[in-house]
């Protein structure tokens, strides 16, 4: 259960990494921040690249930050937009192969940059989504708690 103070940091972080996003073509700048099980905090903006499908989503620029730092347990995820979002599938996706590491699921802050917000776990979002049998013992060896 994540705690009021958790809530207020990830949407915080989330919304200044907002302020980096690299977006020349939309002008649509998203900010997200996960917190990790050992109580750290990573954030992520959206980056657009010229070529089309070429960039990446806030949320996984938040994942891959926690995961170039040796982090890979995840006790939330926030995303911060002008409106209140729902993350794309492709990032859904993307968090879900970080829960087959110790099988928690993964709340997910949606907040807009007056911090009004609601809290949905990842299982809900994406029901059915795509566990890999096979890679199963391979991605629990990133558990570090």
């Amino acid at each position: 259960m994540l705690t009021k103070e958790e809530i207020k940091k990830t949407v915080k972080i989330a919304k200044s990494f907002r302020e980096n996003a690299f977006v020349p073509r939309s002008g649509h700048k998203v900010g997200a921040c996960v917190l990790t099980v050992g109580g750290e905090y990573f954030g992520g903006c959206n980056i657009e690249s010229v070529v089309s499908g070429e960039g990446a989503c806030a949320e996984k620029v938040a994942i891959n930050n926690a995961a170039a730092n040796g982090k890979y347990e995840f006790r939330a995820l926030a995303v911060v937009d002008q409106e209140q979002i729902f993350p794309c599938g492709s990032c859904l996706q993307y968090l879900l192969q970080f829960y087959q590491i110790n099988n928690q699921d993964i709340p997910i802050v949606i907040a807009d940059v007056q911090g009004n917000y609601q809290i949905k776990n990842l299982k809900e979002f994406l029901p059915y989504g795509y566990i890999s049998k096979a890679l199963s013992e391979k991605l629990k060896k990133y558990h570090r708690a």
